[in-house]
Formats: C-alpha cells, sequence, structure tokens
C-alpha cells in the first residue's frame, strides 16, 4: 500500500507529465480567448390546427378535379425544417441589413464578418480564380456563398416526435441572435401563408374553368332539348323519338347536376383563397441570451487538461516500461 502510493507521488510529479498537462491546458487556454464569443436564441414553432383544416378541405376539392382526369396539388408540398435549411432564407438573412453593436449603421453579414477582407492565401487564391477563370468566378457571388456556409453553421432545427419545432440561433452578439430567430420564425409563417393561398388559387382557378365549360355545356343540351322539343311535338312521338327525346332530357339533367356541384366547389374554393388562417403557432419568440453559449471555457479547459495528463501518463508508462527492457 505504501509502495503504491510513492509510486502514484513519483508519477504525479513527474515532468513528461506536467509538461502535457500545461501544453495542453494552455492550448485549451489559447482556443477559450481567440473562439468567437456565441450567444443562443431559441424559438418553438408549432403547427396550427387550421393547417390540417385547410389540408382536408382542399383534400375534397381534389377528389373532385381527380374525376376530370386533373390532379390539383392540395397537400402541404413543403417541410419545415427545409424551409428553414434552405438557402433561400440563408440568402434572405444575409443581404438583410441588421443593427448591430459592432457598426453604427445597419449592415449584412457579409460585412458584418469582414468577409471581403481576405488573408493572403484568400487573396492570391481570389485573384488566381479572377485572371484564370473570369468567365465563371463571381467574387460578389464568392462572398455570398461563403457567408451563407458560416450561417449554416450557426443555425440548427430540431423537430420532436409531437411535431414541436426548436430553431436554434448561435450568433456574436445577443440581440442580434434573437433578432435572426425571430426573423426567421416570421419567415416560415410568411411562407405557409403563401403556399397555402397557392394551393387555393389553383384549386380556384381549375373550378373556375370547369364551371364555364360546364355552364355552356348546359346551355348548349338544354339549347338542343328544346329545339327537339319544337320541332317534334309530343303527339306525333314514335319510339326512335321518345328515344331521342329521353337522351337529350338526360343530358340535360346530367349538365345540370356537374353544374350544380361546380359552382359549390367554385364557392367553397373562393372562401377557402379569401380566408385569413393561422397556420404556423409560435409558442415562443426568441429573446437576447445574458449568458454566452460557446466557448464553455470550464468545459473545455477541464476536457484539454485532462487529454494533456492523459497523454502524459501515457507517454510516461511508454517511457518507463522501455527503460525497465
Amino acid at each position: 500500500m505504501y509502495k503504491n502510493i510513492l509510486y502514484l507521488i513519483n508519477f504525479l510529479r513527474n515532468k513528461g507529465i506536467m509538461k502535457f498537462f500545461l501544453s495542453f491546458f494552455l492550448f485549451g487556454l489559447f482556443y477559450v480567448f481567440t473562439s468567437d464569443t456565441l450567444y443562443k436564441s431559441t424559438i418553438t414553432l408549432y403547427p396550427a390546427g387550421e393547417l390540417s383544416e385547410n389540408t382536408n378541405i382542399l383534400s375534397q376539392l381534389s377528389e373532385f378535379t381527380e374525376t376530370f382526369g386533373v390532379n390539383v396539388p392540395t397537400k402541404s408540398n413543403y417541410y419545415i425544417p427545409d424551409i428553414i435549411d434552405s438557402y433561400s432564407l440563408k440568402n434572405k438573412i444575409v443581404k438583410k441589413e441588421w443593427d448591430s453593436r459592432k457598426f453604427t449603421n445597419k449592415t449584412n453579414l457579409v460585412d458584418y464578418w469582414e468577409i471581403k477582407d481576405y488573408s493572403f492565401l484568400e487573396k492570391i487564391i481570389t485573384y488566381l480564380k479572377l485572371n484564370f477563370n473570369n468567365n465563371f468566378f463571381d467574387k460578389d457571388l464568392y462572398d455570398l456563398n461563403k457567408a451563407i456556409k458560416k450561417l449554416d453553421k450557426l443555425i440548427s432545427v430540431n423537430e420532436a416526435y409531437s411535431g414541436l419545432i426548436e430553431v436554434e440561433v448561435l450568433f456574436e452578439e445577443p440581440q442580434l441572435s434573437a433578432d435572426i430567430a425571430n426573423y426567421i420564425s416570421q419567415y416560415v409563417i410568411n411562407f405557409v401563408n403563401k403556399e397555402q393561398k397557392i394551393f387555393a388559387r389553383k384549386t380556384k382557378k381549375f373550378t373556375e374553368e370547369r364551371f364555364k365549360i360546364a355552364e355552356n355545356e348546359l346551355i348548349h343540351s338544354e339549347d338542343e332539348l328544346t329545339n327537339f322539343r319544337k320541332e317534334h311535338p309530343l303527339i306525333n312521338d314514335t319510339p326512335e323519338l321518345q328515344l331521342l327525346r329521353l337522351r337529350l332530357a338526360r343530358n340535360v339533367e346530367v349538365n345540370q347536376e356537374v353544374y350544380i356541384t361546380l359552382r359549390n366547389q367554385l364557392e367553397i374554393a373562393k372562401i377557402e383563397e379569401s380566408k385569413e388562417r393561422l397556420f404556423i403557432n409560435i409558442l415562443d419568440k426568441a429573446y437576447p441570451s445574458v449568458k454566452k453559449e460557446h466557448p464553455k471555457t470550464f468545459l473545455l479547459l477541464f476536457i484539454f487538461s485532462f487529454l494533456g495528463f492523459l497523454t502524459g501518463s501515457l507517454y510516461y508508462l511508454v517511457l518507463n516500461n522501455a527503460r525497465k527492457k
């Protein structure tokens, strides 16, 4: 027991272990002080009941339109996490001018991150691309995509089994982090509302076209029946004329049913298009965080210190075994 304690003391006092420990600790300290300080803001979204109700109504219209051999999309052709991950949204966020503490005037994220201030290596690469690939290389687009890639790493989306969607935004400033998160929620709401109106508008347009055709067919069949009755009074009916009369009357009846059905569906489609519906609920808005999210100083220093101690210990054991041999 006493020997084990002495061995442990000598082990911990070993200079090699301490060198590794201090090296990793200092490296961790350097990383903590040189990495960007980021603050997290979170929003939570939930599909409202109106969304499923609207889909059900449009599905009924779809069944009707399919009887004419036309498929009108009625289900939501979007997935909310995909909207948030989309290039178009991040493109808008990067190009939008934001209030910040870093600059007096509003600025976009390309200028905020000073992406146009290239390093020496980037200047060389850009120069080569401009001079040897000038037909395809767009410097502004290159800067924009670089900012979008950086933003992409700062936004994360999680969807719970219940359908709850949580969006987290990391940024250098607490208020700007919250502003971007709230902008995302509003963008999603506007996008969904726009898409639903497009679905309703397509259905209404198709129904209007079919309604006009049905109206003309009804008028035509009624005219045919009227002319037939004028030319062939009932008193002069023969079996052949009776059969033809029945066919013409049946055409009027069928066309009338189609006309009434289309008229009802057209009114429903008009109502659906004009309705203001709530499709997405914002359960939690984003607020500026008072605590930084990254870097986690104590956790990182502990990890680096532990790795340094572990590496030094392995080095000591290997070296000690080699000396014994």
